[in-house]
């Protein structure tokens, strides 16, 4: 995401490099996909810890800070979709009408070929098979629970549980409509508190659901923050695409936003703010970190979505690499390491970054759940989705990178069920439907949804992915469902392979914007926006107790009912929600996600609800 000049609402034929992307971001970058994606070699790099200091106490600093006296004028982010010729694959061919519709069997079938396209996929091809075969399996079971259900599929879920949780034990409003859109509502749970950082703004809330500090703009964790050029855009500018974590090994929170000073937008350079709590109390103080955005060729370039995992070793972030927001330029996905001990320190933490290249559209770094580390010295999974030119895909692209090691490995191809990308027609762009006058809402259909959640049982190794995708024989754009992955590895590794996946969509709703996460049981919970011709967007979510028939979840619940339609906000949606697990139990799940409550622009709220499966204790 990128802001448009002067807090303006700016329309689509503004200049090239902060319009829509759907519209303006089709310049692209020479070559084509090579043939084989293990053939490419990343680059290497340094981000220098440009400046690093401890601040005063959140809530201190709050008391100092000046209370904003008029509302904020609003603003679109637009959204960086990595499109087909961003990556140097041809044009996608021109889909069918959209009342049309694909036998399912056959659009399966047609998809699996695909595995045929890369050098020496025999036992690719395989394996794709054999997932289709119990991908279809669940599909003929969702399908039956359609047609059961369709009669209802433009009312409200209730407040009645439906999954095994007992409902919600926690469900309020958080932060609201605060800068503009999207929300990118996300958010973390710690040993007595809840932080969400929503846009431009955060909260703590205690684990009731009180609201102890803020909201707040999330600039002010930087304030005094000096001593270089990246510390000045830091403490200066409120910029957004926040994350907000909780280091389990170490009882600390990370907060991070990326940040630049006006006068440097069209050119750079660009910065990652990191802040890291000194005890386990979000409103106490941080050490404060400014990391500079370069690639392996030392160049200036645009940070965008990133995304954070925490490891033993470091803090690990993934970055969509673009030309400076002045030019026009996709250079890939991007990994780099920050030395976590010397941050949790307050040392010095220069980090290690590597280029994944621009054949592959966005990556996410696994993220350590519960308080059982990964073997030592084990590499940090980097996991990313495939598709074709059309929106077609059928493998993960897996990577290990180590930032003590200083090494990386891949990628490496998991074979998994066909599936289409949400949104095809847009390569993931705006096609969710709402209720009139409601306007189609984006998907981010063309990346993996955050977290990549991981956790050791001891006995094996598990990560869990996401992403938005087409329902399977759906017209050409839309209704959506989730298509999730449980992967597995051996106690020691480092081996991975798909244990488990399915495609959550129980009716013709479209479901999107997922996050995803397994509780010490073995559990899964799904949360994720709902919305539909007849349906207000909410949220909802799923799950599945670690004894159910693989690849299938529960029926869903409510969190909270949508009120009205977004009208006239360029498309946009959160381009990420939040689901975590309390590290005190290891059971209960906290989750936020946004939806609308009124009809209007800029109208959306977020939600943060909090359950738990009964039989986690």
């Amino acid at each position: 995401m990128m802001p448009l000049h002067d807090g303006r609402v700016v329309a689509p034929s503004c200049r090239p490099h902060c319009a829509l992307a759907l519209l303006c971001l089709l310049s692209t970058l020479a070559g084509t996909l090579a043939p084989d994606a293990a053939a490419q070699t990343p680059g290497a790099g340094i981000q220098r810890d440009e400046a690093h200091d401890t601040g005063a106490p959140l809530a201190e600093l709050v008391r100092g800070a000046a209370a904003r006296s008029a509302p904020q004028e609003m603003q679109v982010f637009p959204l960086r979709l990595v499109t087909p010729a961003m990556r140097g694959l041809p044009p996608a061919p021109t889909l069918p009408p959209a009342g049309a519709h694909a036998d399912s069997a056959g659009a399966h079938a047609a998809t699996a070929a695909m595995a045929a396209r890369t050098a020496g996929k025999a036992s690719t091809a395989a394996t794709a098979a054999t997932v289709t075969t119990a991908a279809t399996a669940t599909t003929a079971a969702t399908t039956a629970t359609t047609a059961t259900t369709a009669t209802t599929a433009t009312t409200s879920v209730g407040a009645a549980p439906r999954v095994n949780t007992n409902g919600t034990l926690v469900n309020i409003d958080g932060i609201g409509a605060n800068d503009g859109a999207p929300s990118d509502a996300n958010g973390a749970v710690g040993a007595s508190q809840y932080v969400q950082w929503v846009n431009t703004e955060l909260a703590v809330y205690d684990k009731a659901g009180v609201l102890l500090l803020g909201p707040l703009a999330g600039n002010l964790l930087f304030s005094g923050f000096t001593g270089s050029h990246g510390a000045d855009a830091c403490r200066l500018s409120n910029r957004g695409d926040p994350l907000a974590q909780y280091d389990k090994l170490a009882g600390r929170w990370v907060l991070s936003q990326f940040a630049w000073l006006d006068a440097d937008e069209d050119s750079g350079p660009y910065y990652q703010c990191i802040a890291v709590s000194t005890g386990d109390d979000a409103t106490g103080s941080y050490h404060r970190y400014v990391f500079e955005s370069r690639n392996a060729a030392n160049a200036i370039v645009f940070n965008d979505y990133a995304k954070m995992g925490i490891w033993p070793d470091a803090y690990y972030f993934s970055y969509v690499l673009f030309a400076p927001l002045g030019g026009s330029g996709y250079f890939g996905p991007q990994v780099c390491g920050y030395d976590r001990a010397a941050m949790l320190a307050g040392a010095a933490a220069p980090g290690r970054c590597r280029d994944l290249g621009n054949s592959f559209g966005p990556a996410l770094p696994s993220d350590l759940d519960g308080t059982t580390p990964p073997p030592a010295g084990s590499a940090n999974y980097v996991l990313s989705m495939d598709s074709d030119a059309s929106g077609h895909g059928d493998r993960l692209f897996l990577w290990r990178y180590s930032y003590s090691a200083n090494s990386l490995s891949g990628p490496s191809a998991l074979a998994v069920a066909p599936y289409t990308i949400a949104c095809p027609g847009s390569f993931g762009g705006a096609c969710v439907r709402q209720p009139a006058p409601g306007e189609l809402l984006d998907s981010v259909g063309d990346r993996l949804m955050y977290r990549l959640p991981y956790r050791n049982f001891g006995d094996r190794q598990v990560l869990l992915a996401n992403h938005s995708v087409q329902q399977p024989g759906a017209p050409a754009n839309g209704p959506l469902g989730v298509r999730w992955y449980e992967l597995r590895a051996s106690a020691t590794g480092p081996g991975l392979a798909v244990h488990q996946q399915g495609t959550h969509a129980p009716d013709a709703l479209s479901r999107w914007m997922a996050s995803i996460a397994m509780d010490r049981a073995g559990d899964i919970a799904l949360g994720y926006s709902v919305a539909g011709p007849g349906l207000f967007p909410g949220v909802r979510y799923s799950g599945r107790l670690r004894s159910e028939l693989p690849g299938t979840l529960e029926a869903e619940a409510g969190i909270v009912d949508g009120g009205g339609v977004q009208i006239d906000t360029f498309k946009r949606w959160g381009d990420y929600s939040g689901m975590t697990v309390d590290p005190v139990n290891d059971c209960t799940f906290w989750y936020t996600q946004q939806y609308i409550a009124d009809s209007g622009r800029f109208t959306w709220r977020s939600r943060i609800a909090a359950f738990r499966f009964r039989n986690c204790d």
